[in-house]
């Protein structure tokens, strides 16, 4: 599964470049369809960057899971932007996360990570496996929680540290679908008006 938009038709520059008698009219389509898509990818790269924490280099353009774009030509109108990165679709949409290893999610408590939207990777030493002195409780709810005790004696404390789940319900982070109907829809007429001028320029 992946995200992708699709630019293509373009029919009023179409209309104009004919009434103008312009020649080589897909071309100049196949150059404004470029240009609307670059500027989507655009826009949805800076949703991307401000709203996560991009670690290495996999959101560099070229690179496999970057966000991609394939511009159009005279032979085929239609320009492409999208993007093969799993976790992005994850992220753009409300969807339930599901343990890909083990038979249990451990969701940390805010003894762990203080907000759900905070991107700081865990500590090695407060990963789950690595947590020493610690004991299963099964809460109200069912659910399973790993506690943790800390100091000695009358003055040691228990914490919750994860609370074990099946599945869990991830928020949506990113809007990259929106922002990119929303982009086309603001860049096609200056694109068109810009087009139809260079058109009018280069003709013979």
């Amino acid at each position: 599964m992946d995200i992708q938009i699709q630019v293509k038709g373009v029919d009023e520059l179409v209309r104009n470049l004919r009434d103008l008698g312009v020649n080589r009219i897909p071309n100049y389509v196949a150059r404004a369809l470029t240009s609307i898509a670059d500027q989507a990818q655009d826009a949805m790269e800076k949703n991307m960057r401000s709203a996560l924490t991009i670690r290495g280099t996999w959101a560099i353009r070229g690179y496999k899971y970057s966000i991609k774009r394939i511009a159009a030509n005279k032979k085929n109108l239609e320009a492409e932007v999208y993007t093969e990165a799993p976790w992005l679709v994850e992220q753009e949409t409300k969807t339930t996360i599901t343990p890909r290893k083990s038979g249990m999610l451990a969701e940390p408590t805010r003894w762990v990570r203080p907000s759900r939207l905070n991107e700081e990777i865990i500590k090695r030493s407060l990963r789950p496996r690595n947590l020493q002195r610690t004991f299963k409780v099964t809460s109200r709810y069912g659910n399973e929680v790993i506690y943790q005790r800390r100091g000695t004696g009358r003055l040691s404390t228990m914490l919750p540290m994860y609370v074990l789940r099946h599945q869990t319900p991830e928020p949506q982070r990113i809007h990259l679908v929106d922002i990119a109907i929303k982009t086309i829809n603001k860049v096609s007429g200056p694109v068109i008006t810009g087009m139809l001028d260079q058109a009018i320029k280069e003709s013979p």
